[in-house]
């Protein structure tokens, strides 16, 4: 246990171990056929039906909250000598992941819909982790740990449902956005996962965006022009390399494996404000 608390750790000047929010890649296993899957699967859900694409990415945010939440009631149970169970064993996890999987396939309804149902989700999320803390009366922690659960539930739910809600501007626009988060994605795996360096991976990425914005334009996808393409490249630019550091504070640390999660960090920060960048650029 000392050894994984070590990897996900590294020490400052002072001797004192700090949490490192540079992604550390994971290359076990068949990584890059997974993001090839991925791509092709969400871009054409994108491309058929709305739909299709909401319940795509609601298990992607399904998935995710059950991971984040498993890994970070592991380490409370870990400092208590124990040892975390599964979904089965442990259901409080589920009401977490079906809030997170609940936005998206709201925002399938459109956006009043996804408004309506947030509210909803944080009450569930907060009451059924507080009702189900092992400390009564809910203490400072349990409310600190059903905070988070709201936040995993919705963070990643409104990543997820980012997507689905700028569907309403045509699938031709989430197509261009999705090409273009897989490209970044792409371009920080393949380089980032053999640097030394924790800006060289996020650097390619953005050089793969520029790359493919510029692909995309010489044969736009209408309505998205060639000004529009190169207006979602830069706002891809500069948010989807915010969204891995931010996905590993959930976590606690960018060393710290977390597949289904990486899935969607990208667009922790970009799919929440993608919809209202839509609709200035189009």
């Amino acid at each position: 246990m000392a050894d994984a608390a070590a990897a996900g750790f590294r020490r400052s000047g002072s001797g004192r171990p700090r949490p490192s929010f540079a992604v550390v890649h994971d290359t076990d296993g068949p990584r890059v056929r997974w993001g090839v899957v991925w791509f092709v699967l969400t871009v054409v859900a994108a491309a058929l039906a709305r739909p299709l694409l909401a319940a795509v990415m609601a298990l992607a945010a399904a998935l995710a909250a059950d991971q984040v939440l498993r890994l970070r009631d592991a380490d409370v149970v870990a400092v208590a000598g124990g040892k975390s169970g599964g979904l089965l064993s442990d259901p409080r996890r589920l009401p977490a992941m079906l809030a997170a999987a609940t936005l998206p396939l709201a925002a399938a309804a459109g956006g009043d819909t996804l408004a309506a149902a947030l509210p909803s989700v944080v009450a569930v999320v907060l009451v059924q982790r507080l009702c189900t803390s092992s400390a009564q009366p809910p203490h400072a922690a349990a409310l600190a740990d059903a905070s988070i659960a709201v936040l995993v539930a919705v963070g990643l739910g409104l990543a997820a449902a980012g997507p689905v809600l700028a569907h309403g501007f045509g699938a031709q626009a989430v197509v261009v956005v999705l090409v273009l988060v897989c490209a970044y994605d792409a371009g920080d795996y393949l380089v980032g996962s053999g640097s030394s360096t924790y800006w060289e991976g996020p650097a390619a990425g953005v050089v793969a965006v520029a790359v493919a914005s510029f692909a995309i334009s010489v044969m736009p996808l209408e309505p998205v022009n060639a000004s529009a393409t190169y207006a979602i490249g830069v706002l891809t630019a500069l948010l989807a390399p915010l969204g891995p550091p931010a996905a590993s504070l959930l976590v606690g640390s960018g060393r710290r494996p977390a597949r289904h999660l990486r899935r969607l960090d990208s667009l922790l920060l970009l799919g929440p404000i993608l919809p209202y960048a839509l609709a200035v650029i189009l």
